[in-house]
C-alpha cells in the first residue's frame, strides 16, 4: 500500500497545489487586455503541452548530486506544479463570471473579496475541480518524469510495475500493481461524479468586470519567470555541452558517442512521427463523436488515469494471443497511445461542442447537413480553435509519450523519448548534449504550436 499511498500523494498534492497558484494567476490574466492576456497565457500553457518525460529532463540538471526519497517528491511535485499551473490559470481565466452580476452585486454594496468568493468561486468551481482531476490524472500516470527526476529514490506504482514486468519478468506482481493504479483511478473519478464536475473550456472572450488579482500578478510573474529560466538552461546546455550547438544537432543523424543507440534520434523522431498520425486518426473522431453526447461521459475519460505503463504491460501480454500481422508490428504503439489521448482531446471539445447552439444544428439540418458537412461547414469553423488545440495536444502526447513505448516499441521501431532517455542514462558530455539539442527542437515545437493557436483566435476575432 505505500506504492499505492506514495503515488496518490503526489497526484493530489500537485494538483492542489496547481490549483491554489493557477486560481489567482487566472483571475489576474482576466483583468489584463486582451494581447497580454493571450500572450501570457500562451506562454503559460507551453509546459502543460510538453510531455512529462521532457519536463523530467529540462529540470534534470538542475537537481543536486545526492538526494533522499522525500526530496526526490518535492521535486517531481514542483515538476508538476511548472506543467500543470498555467493551464489552471487558463481555465480560471477563460470561465470568469459575466460583467453584469458582478456589476449588479456591487450596486448591492457587495465588496471585492464577497464577490470574488460568493459570486466568481462557486461558478468557477466545477470547471476548476474537472480540470483539477485532469491534472491529479495527469500526475498520476507521469511515468517519464518520476523515472527521470525520481533517480530510482522514489517508488510509485508505474515504475514498480515497469520494474517487475520488465526486469523480474513477475507478470503477476505487475498485474496486480496495475489493479491498484486503476483502483486510485477509479477513486478519483468517483470523487468527480459526487462533486459533480464538468470539463470547462480553454478559450473564452466573455466580458468581464474582474479588476484582476494583485497576488495573482505576483504569482503569474514568478511562474513566468520559473518557466524562461528552465526553457532557457535546456537551449543554453545544447549550445555549451558536448561539441557544441552544430555538431549537437549534426549528431542527432548518428547514434550517440561509441554507437550508444540501435537508430538514430532522426530515425527515431519518424517513427514517432508516423505513430502521431495514426493514433491522431484514431483520438480526434472519437472525442469528436463523444463531445457531442449530451452527458459528460466519465467513460472516456478513464483513460486518462490509466498509466500508459498499464497499458504497455496489458496490451504485451495480449500481444501473444493477436494476429501476428498486428502484434509483431509498430501499429500497437499508435493504438495504444490514442486510448489516453482521446480524454485529452475530450476535454477540450467538449465544451466546446456543447456551446455550439441546438437552434444552429436545427438549422443546418433543415439545410441537409448531415454529418461531415455538418462538421465542415458549420461545427468546425464555429470552433475551430479548440480543435487546433485539441490537436495540439494529440501531436504533443504522442511524440512525448514514454510508458507504453517502453513495453512496445523495441529496436528498429524505438521512439524519441525512448532513444532521448538511453542519451541521457548513460555518460558523455556527447550523449548529454544531444539530448539537450533534441529537447530543444521538442521545446520549439511546442512554442510554433502556441504561436499558431494565437494567431488562428485572432484571424476569427478579425474576420467577424
Amino acid at each position: 500500500m505505500e506504492l499505492f499511498a506514495t503515488t496518490a500523494l503526489i497526484a493530489l498534492f500537485s494538483s492542489v497545489v496547481a490549483t491554489i497558484l493557477g486560481y489567482p494567476i487566472g483571475n489576474w490574466l482576466a483583468g489584463t487586455g486582451r494581447r497580454t492576456r493571450q500572450l501570457v497565457s500562451s506562454f503559460l500553457l507551453v509546459p502543460f503541452l510538453l510531455p512529462p518525460f521532457l519536463i523530467g529532463i529540462t529540470l534534470l540538471p538542475l537537481q543536486p548530486n545526492t538526494f533522499n526519497s522525500v526530496t526526490g517528491i518535492l521535486w517531481i511535485i514542483g515538476a508538476h506544479v511548472l506543467m500543470n499551473a498555467g493551464f489552471m490559470a487558463r481555465v480560471v481565466s477563460a470561465n470568469q463570471v459575466p460583467a453584469d452580476q458582478l456589476e449588479a452585486a456591487s450596486l448591492d454594496g457587495a465588496s471585492s473579496v464577497r464577490k470574488r468568493f460568493a459570486i466568481e468561486l462557486p461558478q468557477q468551481l466545477a470547471g476548476m475541480l474537472s480540470a483539477g482531476l485532469l491534472v491529479a490524472l495527469y500526475s498520476a500516470t507521469s511515468y517519464g518524469l518520476v523515472l527521470t527526476l525520481g533517480a530510482g529514490k522514489v517508488d510509485t506504482l508505474e515504475t514498480e510495475i515497469a520494474t517487475a514486468a520488465l526486469r523480474d519478468l513477475d507478470l503477476n506482481f505487475a498485474l496486480t500493481l496495475a489493479l491498484l493504479q486503476t483502483a486510485l483511478t477509479l477513486c478519483f473519478f468517483y470523487l468527480a461524479r459526487s462533486i459533480g464536475a464538468e470539463p470547462a473550456p480553454l478559450f473564452g472572450e466573455q466580458e468581464t468586470a474582474s479588476t484582476g488579482s494583485k497576488l495573482g500578478g505576483l504569482l503569474g510573474a514568478l511562474l513566468l519567470a520559473a518557466i524562461v529560466i528552465v526553457f532557457a538552461g535546456v537551449f543554453v546546455r545544447a549550445i555549451t555541452y558536448g561539441p557544441g550547438l552544430v555538431e549537437n544537432f549534426a549528431n542527432l543523424a548518428g547514434r550517440g558517442s561509441r554507437k550508444l543507440l540501435n537508430i538514430s534520434i532522426a530515425e527515431a523522431a519518424l517513427n514517432s512521427l508516423r505513430n502521431l498520425i495514426v493514433a491522431a486518426l484514431i483520438a480526434l473522431p472519437v472525442a469528436w463523436f463523444a463531445a457531442g453526447r449530451k452527458r459528460t461521459s466519465y467513460l472516456v475519460l478513464l483513460p486518462i488515469g490509466i498509466s500508459p505503463v498499464v497499458f504497455g504491460l496489458v496490451f504485451l501480454i495480449l500481444s501473444g494471443y493477436l494476429p501476428s500481422a498486428l502484434s509483431g508490428t509498430w501499429l500497437l504503439v499508435p493504438i495504444v497511445q490514442s486510448l489516453f489521448l482521446i480524454p485529452l482531446s475530450y476535454q477540450v471539445l467538449r465544451p466546446a461542442r456543447q456551446s455550439v447552439s441546438m437552434e444552429i444544428r436545427d438549422a443546418a439540418q433543415l439545410d441537409g447537413a448531415f454529418g461531415w458537412r455538418m462538421f465542415s461547414e458549420v461545427e468546425g469553423p464555429l470552433i475551430r480553435k479548440p480543435l487546433s488545440v485539441a490537436a495540439a495536444f494529440v501531436a504533443l502526447g504522442s511524440l512525448g509519450e514514454f510508458g507504453a513505448a517502453s513495453f512496445l516499441a523495441y529496436g528498429s521501431q524505438a521512439t524519441l523519448p525512448l532513444v532521448m532517455f538511453r542519451l541521457i542514462s548513460r555518460p558523455g558530455a556527447e550523449n548529454l548534449g544531444m539530448a539537450m539539442a533534441a529537447a530543444s527542437l521538442f521545446i520549439a515545437v511546442a512554442l510554433v504550436v502556441v504561436w499558431v493557436i494565437s494567431l488562428e483566435g485572432r484571424t476569427q476575432r478579425q474576420g467577424h
